[in-house]
């Protein structure tokens, strides 16, 4: 579909969960509606089929969950506000089948994907045009992912579906070597044993490649929920709530014990690197049904070494032991203790001896020397361990911002 045949206004989306019906999204009179079909397939643990619609004035938090933020909403609305009305059924109609998790949607819009990629010329790109600038123009409208920094879903020729298998980013203004930094940050953690996708770094630093979770190894989309979903909050409220509301999302919803150690390993390798940005929507339940008891964590994504940026506050996205100040280790477990974790001493004495020995051994340091310095300064900090129960002098937290962080 060229974009002059575009429809000039998107009313109403079909939902689709895997290949089965869910029901009709619309928007009338100033509200949105989701009206199950009679044998309609649950959207999310937290919507169950039911005869009476489920109302609101905002969009459900299930459907805005792979809206695109920042840099991307702003370049796919400047290429179709001629077109079409830009709104958030605009952004579901264009995701299709290539958004994160098992959701679909269907409408009178109807687009072809591009072409696919090959992988490795991704990371050997040795053309003099930006790659993320390529890809950007190819790949911008059929990009279904949220977080403000600039990133485009990308299918591969090793893909077995049509489906996108690759999120690229890359970095934004204000915020330089954010591939380095994630990259590194991302290695740290999975050299703790921390499961993560899998992930590149291209050549020229320009792109961080993270291959796609929520796919199983038979092609099957999953379901795939993140906490600000599961806790019915909207994406302007991923800031608001602690590590221990975290950690409880845990208890209700996985009935696998192991879970709550993983919540854990995530939230003090994020704290251990520094990252301020381990917000709400990033962290994540997957899933193969809402009704079986297989829910489970997501692999660890989105980590970065936050405090480089003087524009960024040197706090915690969320709070932990009613603060926002990033923990020290006795911060840490008696964050521990009190979401039901004992004897997690050994634990952090590992991962920090490993995020230190992995600093000292990498050798891409040369465009982003500031990172090394800020991690090793972060897990220093992090490793103190106060006397008494009390804190000593710390970072000074700053004002936050709206968005902290690109992610």
């Amino acid at each position: 579909m060229k974009l002059k045949d575009f429809p000039a206004k998107i009313e109403r989306v079909n939902v689709l969960a895997g290949s089965d019906s869910s029901g009709l999204l619309s928007f009338e009179n100033s509200s949105f509606a989701f009206s199950y079909s009679p044998q309609g397939v649950p959207v999310s643990v937290t919507m169950p089929n039911r005869t009476a619609s489920y109302n609101s004035g905002a969009l459900h938090p299930i459907f805005e969950m792979n809206l695109p933020e920042g840099f991307v909403r702003q370049a796919i609305s400047e290429r179709l506000v001629r077109y079409t009305k830009v709104n958030d059924l605009l952004f579901l109609a264009l995701q299709q089948n290539r958004g994160i998790g098992r959701l679909s949607y269907s409408s009178e819009l109807a687009i072809e994907p591009p072409s696919a990629e090959n992988l490795e010329a991704l990371i050997h790109w040795d053309n003099s045009e930006s790659v993320f600038e390529y890809l950007l123009d190819k790949f911008l409208l059929h990009t279904a992912v949220s977080g403000v920094q600039p990133k485009v879903m990308v299918p591969t020729d090793r893909a077995t579906l049509l489906q996108p298998d690759l999120i690229v980013k890359t970095g934004g203004d204000g915020f330089p070597n954010l591939t380095l930094n994630e990259f590194v940050c991302m290695s740290i953690a999975k050299a703790c044993g921390i499961a993560t996708p899998e992930f590149w770094l291209s050549d020229n630093e320009e792109l961080f490649i993270m291959k796609r979770f929520d796919i199983a190894s038979n092609g099957s989309p999953l379901g795939m929920e993140d906490f600000a979903v599961i806790m019915k909050k909207s994406s302007t409220e991923k800031y608001r709530s602690s590590y221990e509301s975290v950690a409880k999302v845990i208890d209700l919803y996985c009935s696998d014990p192991d879970q709550k150690q993983i919540i854990f390993d995530y939230i003090a390798i994020s704290c251990l690197l520094g990252n301020g940005d381990a917000h709400l929507k990033n962290f994540a339940l997957l899933y193969t049904d809402t009704n079986d008891d297989d829910l489970r964590l997501s692999p660890l994504y989105d980590v970065v070494n936050s405090l480089p940026y003087p524009e960024l506050s040197n706090d915690l996205a969320l709070s932990m032991n009613k603060s926002k100040a990033f923990p020290d280790k006795n911060g840490l477990l008696k964050f521990a203790r009190n979401i039901g974790l004992r004897k997690q001493t050994d634990r952090l004495n590992e991962m920090a001896d490993i995020a230190m020995q992995f600093i000292q051994c990498f050798e891409r340091w040369d465009s982003f020397p500031e990172l090394k310095k800020s991690l090793e300064k972060s897990i220093s900090q992090t490793m103190i361990e106060s006397s008494s129960g009390l804190k000593l002098p710390r970072r000074s937290p700053k004002k936050r911002k709206a968005d902290r962080l690109l992610i």
